[in-house]
């Protein structure tokens, strides 16, 4: 008898658990890919994308270079814009399943189902 429920004590946990490493499976073959945002202000448009690719399986590790473009409005006219690209890495915690960059510390999570990422309060859609 006290087999019996020691077992179903246990059995719940492994089934728990089992699960959760799917999920992580399935969080780690998504992360990789091409994200893109736009916004729109009084004094010009942004464009943000993001192209992350796996750097280190088995340290769970990405490679995430951003390309940012802002066109700026002065008196109501467009001047030149503005370019930056940075590169650096990031990597990917299961317990808080989100991303987390290696210099800023800043998290980015995602919604698998509706294909987004989230860096804070901005939102990118999975292109690619």
């Amino acid at each position: 008898m006290k087999n019996l429920i020691l077992m179903l004590m246990v059995f719940p946990l492994f089934i728990l658990s089992c699960g959760s490493k799917n999920e992580s499976e399935q969080m780690m073959s998504f992360i990789p890919g091409t994200y893109a945002r736009q916004s729109d202000g009084e004094f010009g448009k942004s464009y943000d994308t993001l192209v992350i690719s796996l750097q280190n399986k088995a340290a769970n590790q990405f490679k995430i270079v951003r390309r940012w473009r802002y066109d700026r409005v002065l008196d109501g006219k467009p001047i030149d814009p503005e370019y930056k690209v940075t590169e650096t890495s990031a990597v990917y915690d299961a317990s808080s399943k989100a991303l987390q960059e290696s210099e800023t510390l800043d998290a980015f999570t995602f919604d698998v189902k509706k294909k987004l990422l989230f860096d804070g309060p901005n939102q990118f859609n999975k292109i690619k």
